[in-house]
């Protein structure tokens, strides 16, 4: 692997511009642009001759300056790219794509079928953010100031998304003269997939193996990741390649138990939770319990409108479904819901919930609590000591979740001082992210040892503590990729 000395900033940070590299030759070269030694804004080019194909092509999320710069400007050539590949919906992995397009990307965007189904939910409520922001911004500035401009508008959104090639699990096609692709199921969200890839160039061919973001094992509703096969080279993530996940224990008994607690005050449970993914996991354990009779029927609203869209995805593709969660289906009738289960549509609605009588269950993103509408029920509801606000979810530094959970009273809600009175918890063993040893024991399925090992999507730490990890464990020679460096394949 070959090493780019100016790829950081004298403050750490990535640059805004990654240049060309001159000495980057061969028939198949790699270069690692974005998700390298951070786990955001993931982006990895493979140079051919006939063009560019590359690898993911998400929105770097961070301190907004620097985020905006990324962003803004993507260090790929729009007029060489050829084809992309996606591993799943995730904005970090796919959000970059509307920019892409409006800077002249013509070419088809290849996905699996279900991620298909994802990208609209995904990309159209991205777009709708950049320009409410826009305009927020350009409401409030100084008169004779530029106007701010979205990254991409719901247009280019649009006009991405008519570019989208969903493809079948398993099915070879060719998204570029030279390379063979195919989608193994990752196991992460609904549609993630890890990708093998032939590449033929001069006689010669060589492979690659892709995580993109790798899912756990035995965890409800997916079925577990699936083997990549055997493959020269192999890019994996690293994002929890520094820790095992904490036993999930009796998650059904600790949701059971939260449920409980606040119908005993007739209080309200408060559940933040990202869209796709957790909300859906969340749903399918209240909808046991409650099946089970080990709650009672109290009434769960889910509101957020992306959650909701992306839980009809869900429900479209439940062939992709575990053994246990097919079982259900066929006996209870329904994997999320019951009958007093509501998905709150429309603003009017998501307020009148502030007015509500008796105990209730609120799901509603960002499981960070860093927008949306769970900020509005946090203002009116976690000021009740009644009241529970259960975290079911990894809540990163300097995010309000995580200033909750740690107990800093009051925080600021809409620039508002408010103090958190309501009870608050926390249920571990749902990340939708292979720790350790399941990046370990992936790896250690390839069908023979390959050439070299890259770790991306991880921050530097948790990168270095996998390395060790693989090298005690019999995988030697792994490297964490700067932003800028790149690999000869061929």
């Amino acid at each position: 692997m070959n090493r780019r000395n100016a790829h950081r900033n004298s403050n750490g940070r990535r640059p805004h511009r990654i240049p060309e590299d001159a000495k980057e030759k061969g028939l198949v070269t790699l270069r690692f642009l974005g998700g390298a030694r951070t786990t955001t804004g993931s982006l990895h080019r493979i140079r051919m001759r006939d063009g560019d194909l590359l690898l993911e092509c998400g929105m770097y999320q961070g301190h907004r300056a620097e985020a905006e710069a990324w962003n803004r400007d993507l260090p790929v050539d729009p007029a060489r790219v050829k084809a992309v590949l996606l591993s799943h919906g995730h904005i970090d992995h796919c959000g970059a794509l509307p920019n892409l397009v409006k800077r002249g990307y013509r070419g088809p965007v290849w996905c699996t079928e279900a991620t298909a189904d994802l990208l609209p939910v995904m990309l159209i409520d991205a777009a709708h953010i950049q320009e409410v922001d826009a305009a927020r911004i350009n409401r409030h500035a100084k008169k004779g100031k530029p106007q701010k401009q979205p990254l991409f508008t719901i247009a280019d959104a649009e006009r991405t998304l008519r570019q989208v090639r969903g493809v079948p699990y398993g099915h070879p096609f060719e998204p570029l003269t030279g390379v063979t692709a195919r989608f193994v199921n990752a196991g992460h969200i609904i549609g993630s997939a890890a990708i093998h890839l032939t590449l033929r160039a001069g006689g010669a061919a060589t492979s690659l193996g892709f995580t993109g973001d790798l899912g756990r094992r035995d965890v409800p509703i997916l079925r577990d990741p699936e083997p990549l096969g055997a493959v020269d080279w192999y890019m994996t993530e690293s994002t929890y390649g520094n820790r095992d996940h904490e036993d999930t224990g009796d998650l059904l008994g600790l949701l059971e138990d939260a449920v409980l607690t606040v119908t005993r005050r007739r209080g309200k449970l408060l559940i933040p939770a990202f869209a796709v993914g957790r909300t859906q996991l969340v749903l399918y354990l209240l909808h046991r319990l409650r099946v089970d009779g080990r709650i009672p029927d109290v009434p769960i609203y889910v509101d957020s409108p992306m959650a909701t869209r992306a839980t009809a995805v869900f429900k479209k593709n439940r062939d992709l479904y575990d053994e246990e969660a097919h079982e259900f289906l066929t006996c209870r009738g329904s994997l999320f819901q019951g009958a007093r289960t509501s998905f709150v549509a429309d603003v009017d609605e998501s307020k009148a919930l502030n007015r509500l009588d008796g105990s209730a269950i609120i799901i509603s993103a960002s499981g960070m609590c860093e927008g949306g509408r769970i900020l509005h029920h946090l203002r009116n509801h976690a000021t009740d000591r009644r009241n529970l606000v259960l975290f079911v979810g990894y809540q990163a530094e300097h995010t309000l979740g995580r200033r909750i959970l740690e107990g800093t009273r009051p925080v600021k809600i809409y620039g508002e001082r408010v103090e958190i009175t309501a009870e608050v918890r926390r249920i571990n063993g749902l990340s939708a992210h292979a720790d350790r040893r399941g990046l370990l024991r992936y790896a250690q399925a390839l069908e023979r040892p390959p050439k070299s090992i890259f770790l991306v999507h991880g921050d530097t730490d948790r990168i270095a503590a996998l390395q060790s990890w693989f090298h005690e464990h019999g995988l030697p020679g792994a490297k964490g990729p700067a932003p800028g460096d790149w690999a000869r394949l061929l």
